[in-house]
Parts: C-alpha cells; structure tokens; sequence
C-alpha cells in the first residue's frame, strides 16, 4: 500500500487583529493556504482561528507557550507584507491568474 501525503505551503503574513481569548489587540500570524484559506495565530496566548471557528486545542502541557514562541518566531521572519507578492504566490500555487 502507497500513501502519499501533501501539505499546502503557507505564506505568512503579519497583522495587529484584536484577539478573541487575549481580549485586546496582539501580533497575529496570518498563514495562507492555496485551497485552504488563512489560519490565524495569536503571538501572546498561542490560539488558532481557521474559518472564524477556533483551532483544537492540544491535550499536551505547555502547548500555550510553544505555540506562542514559534507563532513569534515566524511572525519576525515574515517582514513587511508585499501584496504583489502574496497575489504572485497564490497565483503560481493554484495555477489561476490573480
């Protein structure tokens, strides 16, 4: 038995968005997936968003943190946002013209 599994590339994206567990305005990484649409990380509590709806929680002790640190850490990598560029990246990820 073959089994192939893909996972769709992601483009970050910066943003200040009021959180809706913090309950004020934090860094949020903004992650894009052709197909899938954006997933949303809050930088200060470690919460996710997809779709309006919160992300699962893991049953795993200090997930907050964590998820925090590395949602921080690619925040920073991320840079200013390019609009051109995340039109250009989505385009050559689905294969439709922007």
């Amino acid at each position: 038995m073959n089994v192939i599994v893909c996972r769709a590339r992601r483009y970050s994206i910066r943003r200040i968005l009021r959180c809706a567990t913090c309950k004020t305005r934090r860094r949020m990484l903004v992650q894009d997936e052709a197909w899938y649409g954006p997933t949303v990380t809050c930088c200060h509590c470690g919460d996710s968003w997809q779709d309006g709806e919160r992300s699962l929680r893991p049953n795993k002790r200090g997930w907050r943190k964590e998820a925090a640190a590395k949602a921080t850490a690619e925040w920073l990598a991320a840079g200013p946002y390019d609009r051109a560029a995340h039109r250009a990246w989505l385009a050559q990820e689905t294969g439709v013209a922007a």
